[in-house]
């Protein structure tokens, strides 16, 4: 773990997040920016879409993309894209040409497929502006699963499936992730106390989990902890 910032809460780390998007989206240009399913990205979300944030941040200037999508339609409870949809598309002035969405209720190769060449024609250099990631409690990130995953892989994306549900999605490869010009992990709550415990103290078990295996190569890497996530932290 390189940069480690504790908050008092989730709430408090979003905000954090919500003020870093109004920064970017001031540059006026392109910037590419990744988003995480989960929890902690809904509220996220749900703050971006009040005030002062849907009002101050430039929209135009962001192009949102998607680490991972489960392979439903996206008014799919599971979906991805649909709870960023609900949670915030929904409220805000963006062009729809700045929505990215992996097309979950396609056909899986054929999509992959697609993807791919989205990503190679809109990140000339395949680096994203940033990309923000969550951590499961098996030490997963995107659909990058603990003894699943190939960090060889030269593919820009993946078909990947949940160990325990089976569930097919599209993630982005380890590959990809780290070509990243920063990367956040937001994680909260006290189930992901043990993990970042043992990452933070590099124990021989950390090589099981993907998260640990993820940083940008020549970018900066942080991670956006709650009390509760990191209260067994040294």
């Amino acid at each position: 773990m390189q940069h480690i910032e504790i908050f008092p809460t989730a709430q408090c780390a979003v905000e954090k997040i919500a003020s870093d998007f109004l920064t970017y989206s001031l540059e006026n240009r392109p910037v590419h920016i990744s988003l995480s399913g989960g929890s902690t990205p809904k509220l996220l979300f749900q703050t971006l879409a009040q005030m002062p944030w849907k009002e101050k941040i430039q929209w135009q200037n962001l192009h949102f993309w998607w680490g991972d999508e489960r392979m439903v339609a996206p008014l799919h409870p599971e979906s991805n894209f649909g709870e960023v949809q609900k949670l915030l598309f929904d409220h805000i002035a963006i062009p729809l040409e700045n929505i990215h969405r992996i097309q979950g209720e396609a056909e899986p190769k054929q999509e992959l497929a697609r993807f791919e060449q989205a990503l190679r024609t809109e990140i000339s250099d395949l680096a994203f502006d940033w990309i923000i990631l969550g951590m499961g409690d098996d030490g997963h990130t995107a659909s990058l699963f603990p003894g699943k995953t190939d960090y060889q892989d030269k593919h820009l994306a993946c078909l990947a499936k949940h160990p325990q549900t089976g569930q097919l999605r599209i993630s982005k490869t380890a590959f990809l992730l780290r070509k990243a010009k920063r990367i956040t992990f937001l994680v909260t709550g006290e189930k992901k106390a043990d993990i970042l415990a043992e990452i933070q103290q590099n124990q021989p078990a950390v090589q099981h989990y993907p998260v640990a295996h993820i940083q940008a190569e020549n970018g900066h890497t942080e991670w956006y902890l709650d009390k509760a996530a990191a209260k067994k932290l040294k």
